[in-house]
């Protein structure tokens, strides 16, 4: 039986010991676990690190993190998540709440005035592992701590335990079906953010998988590495699968093979029954080439996927698998992932096993707050009574997310409750819902939808990141062919443009409130100006 994550690293690496976990520096699970315990050594020896003290990370995707992250842990501390996008500021401020004893760093993340800074890059291969002790820690023991925000107000902290991550792992042997031993996970997901965890270290490790980390968020080296390495699993936020797809869009259009492309990918089933399964081929391969042929699924995390994002590649022959969830649910409250099952039914949605969610409270369309409780459900915000009062709820946690779900059982996030538009009419407008419909043209690259007041009347804004040299007029009458999709109430008939990226989190959602700021400021283009 697994006590705590220690165990869960142990016997994963002692069932795959001759596998390659770490692929760019071609390390082993026995490396892997080698180094764990030379690392903790040096904790426990040099730093005296013992169960319940906090140690902060601060670095980017290296192996030492993850080495470091599990040593850590070995010991009974607690981990610090640090976001390497905020300031040194905030950085102090959060080791100074959480009364951080170390933080192991890369050097130019290196702050005074705090802990002790550890060189996390620092070799122990002086350290003899045979001196490693592994603390007593129970499943309830806390395993992590991560700050809800950086930049804004008084940030709450979460507290997961050893019990959320064992739970996450147990749960994540469901998809074995789709994500067999050996694939190779492509990791640039910050580690420091749930998802990062979830997918680029708790995932790879509990199916047997191996380990691309990529340190350097640069869209050229992601597609060198693909064409390189030809990994099977690729998570991204949706920002990039947004891009992606704009991408594959503008060059089918520019070879004028797009509508073709449309066509076959829509009737491919058709195609594959009567034989015609080749001219399926000819248009998806190219397609898969530019991830390295090998990719069997793409997984969405950080934010919501445009569900017309999902089915486009989902029409291409990938497995996607789209998370909802937040660091509170330990990441993935629930999966929209559609594949077949051992037994030969198709799954297409839901929480991993031991959580589950429902919609409280759903309106005459079937949406409401989404509420979540299980195995992966953090015991609580760490020194917060106030706000654990009004998150919690006969065990339920209020995600303060409205969605619904389709008839396959499929959430859809609507958006979050505090950016609900209500008109004057009472009406609710869901500005995720206009986003997705406004992304679907190509000129427009990205999409901020919010109310705002327009001559006295509450209204539906957007704010659009558009193609270079495309004028205000050209989007108006994307605007006016999209609205007809929907009812009228909806309807954005007051926006603003930028060819510059809209501001956005370390996790690539866009920053609504800056938005919203900027566009007080006089930052962009209006369309009534």
């Amino acid at each position: 039986m697994m006590n705590n994550i220690y165990d869960m690293l142990n016997q994963a690496c002692h069932a795959n010991k001759d596998r390659i976990f770490f692929v760019r520096q071609n390390e082993t699970y026995a490396d892997l676990l080698r180094r764990v315990k030379r690392r903790a050594v040096v904790l426990a020896r040099r730093f005296n690190i013992k169960k319940g003290d906090c140690v902060a990370l601060l670095s980017g995707n290296t192996p030492e993190f993850i080495k470091s992250y599990f040593a850590i842990l070995s010991r009974g501390a607690r981990v610090l998540m640090l976001d390497t996008g905020l300031s040194s500021e905030e950085h102090l401020n959060m080791m100074r709440r959480t009364d951080c004893k170390l933080a192991l760093a890369q050097r130019h993340y290196f702050i005074d005035g705090g802990p002790e800074m550890f060189d996390i890059e620092t070799s122990d291969d002086d350290v003899d592992e045979q001196e490693f002790v592994a603390a007593d820690v129970a499943r309830d023991d806390v395993a992590m701590l991560s700050f809800t925000s950086g930049s804004t107000g008084n940030p709450k902290v979460v507290g997961l335990t050893h019990n959320n991550i064992l739970s996450l792992g147990q749960g994540a042997l469901f998809y074995r079906p789709v994500i067999q031993p050996g694939y190779m996970f492509y990791g640039f997901l910050p580690l420091y953010h749930i998802y990062g965890v979830v997918i680029n270290i708790v995932a790879p490790l509990v199916l047997g998988g191996q380990l691309l980390l990529q340190p350097i968020l640069n869209p050229r080296e992601f597609l060198a590495d693909f064409q390189k390495y030809k990994p099977e699993v690729i998570p991204a936020v949706p920002r990039i699968w947004e891009t992606f797809y704009k991408k594959i869009v503008d060059g089918a259009r520019e070879k004028h093979v797009y509508t073709i492309m449309r066509m076959v990918v829509a009737m491919r089933g058709v195609l594959r029954a009567i034989g015609l399964g080749c001219v399926v081929r000819a248009i998806t391969k190219p397609i898969h080439d530019i991830f390295g042929g090998n990719t069997r699924v793409l997984v969405s995390a950080g934010a919501t996927l445009k569900p017309s994002i999902r089915r486009f590649f989902e029409k291409l022959d990938f497995v996607v698998g789209d998370c909802y969830g937040l660091t509170e649910t330990t990441g993935p409250a629930n999966f929209n992932f559609a594949f077949r099952l051992p037994d030969g039914q198709m799954h297409y949605a839901g929480p991993l096993p031991g959580n589950e969610i429902k919609i409280h409270d759903p309106d005459k369309q079937g949406i409401g707050e989404i509420w979540f409780r299980g195995n992966m459900l953090m015991p609580g915000y760490i020194g917060n009574d106030e706000a654990n009062a009004a998150a919690f709820e006969d065990g339920w946690f209020k995600t303060g997310d409205l969605g619904c779900l389709d008839r396959k059982g499929r959430l859809v996030v609507k958006g979050r409750k505090k950016q609900v538009i209500v008109l004057e009419s009472g009406k609710n407008v869901y500005p995720d819902e206009l986003e997705d419909l406004y992304m679907q043209n190509d000129d427009i690259l990205a999409a901020a939808v919010f109310e705002y007041t327009v001559g006295d009347k509450i209204v539906p804004y957007a704010v659009f990141q558009v193609k270079p040299g495309v004028s205000t007029s050209r989007v108006a009458m994307l605007v006016k062919a999209s609205n007809v999709r929907i009812a009228p109430y909806k309807w954005v008939k007051h926006f603003a443009i930028t060819e510059s990226e809209l501001p956005q989190t370390s996790a690539r959602k866009i920053k609504h409130f800056a938005v919203r700021e900027m566009l007080d400021a006089g930052e962009f283009l209006r369309s009534d100006s």
